[in-house]
């Protein structure tokens, strides 16, 4: 989904990104920084299932963190969030989202001061595009940095698209961790080897354009290689991958597991 997909206010079970303002004996005050003018608060008991004797072991003034919204006030833009309630699954992913759509932020300002067209305008070349097709915009992107070309439907003109290019390229790294995965795959029957290749090739399809590979390390574990942005975007690839291969071998009557390293 795009990075730019907004509401006007967040919704109750949401994540959301809050910087701490101020912290008080009782809680703490943010700022919910993709909703600007509301703000959160999170009691001392939303903070951790621990017995707390001082807030600020867990949060500070100018500390950015995940919490979970319990309830909205929307006359008031104010909301009640957790912090104890978010997994640390959440929270780094959440995180992540979070500074891509920081980049892509930077991305569009530094376009609008180097080509001299206001971003409002750029918005509407390059942004809603991909809101309307349902993209991630930094992926489009990264996919366009490693294919260098951008795709056919962001329909602007040579020398912006050229200065775009410069900029993703220097706001954005590609392909920068090695992730790794232990498929563990049996099939006990005749034509168990023919199955396991369809597996892997069906896995590797999965993949499409991402940077992967499975290599055997004697039957029945293969280790799965991805070189990703970052380990959450390469434990998802792997899993992804993992789900397609044995999808293949439990269907022959065989058995596996994915072991993330």
């Amino acid at each position: 989904m795009s990075e730019f997909a907004e509401r006007d206010a967040p919704a109750v079970d949401e994540p959301v990104v809050g910087l701490v303002k101020r912290v008080e004996k009782y809680g703490a005050y943010l700022d919910l920084l993709d909703y600007p003018g509301w703000e959160g608060f999170v009691h001392v008991s939303e903070i951790s299932l621990k017995w707390i004797r001082n807030i600020r072991d867990y949060l500070r003034e100018g500390q950015r963190d995940v919490f979970r919204v319990l309830r909205v006030n929307l006359a008031a833009k104010q909301a009640d969030v957790s912090l104890r309630r978010i997994s640390q699954k959440e929270r780094e992913e959440n995180m992540r989202l979070w500074k891509r759509k920081q980049r892509l932020i930077r991305i569009l300002k530094f376009l609008s001061e180097r080509s001299g067209r206001n971003e409002e305008e750029l918005r509407k070349l390059i942004v809603e595009p991909a809101l309307r097709r349902g993209l991630s915009l930094y992926d489009v992107l990264l996919e366009a940095l490693e294919e260098e070309s951008l795709p056919s439907w962001m329909e602007i003109d040579e020398n912006l698209a050229k200065l775009l290019m410069e900029i993703v390229a220097q706001e954005i790294k590609i392909r920068e961790v090695t992730v790794q995965g232990i498929l563990i795959m049996s099939v006990p029957r005749g034509d168990g080897v023919e199955v396991i290749r369809r597996a892997v090739s069906l896995g590797l399809e999965a993949a499409r354009k991402e940077d992967v590979s499975i290599t055997t390390m004697g039957a029945p574990r293969y280790l799965v290689r991805v070189k990703a942005e970052d380990m959450e975007s390469g434990r998802k690839i792997i899993e992804k991958v993992a789900e397609a291969c044995l999808s293949v071998v439990r269907e022959a009557g065989g058995r596996g597991e994915l072991q993330m390293k």
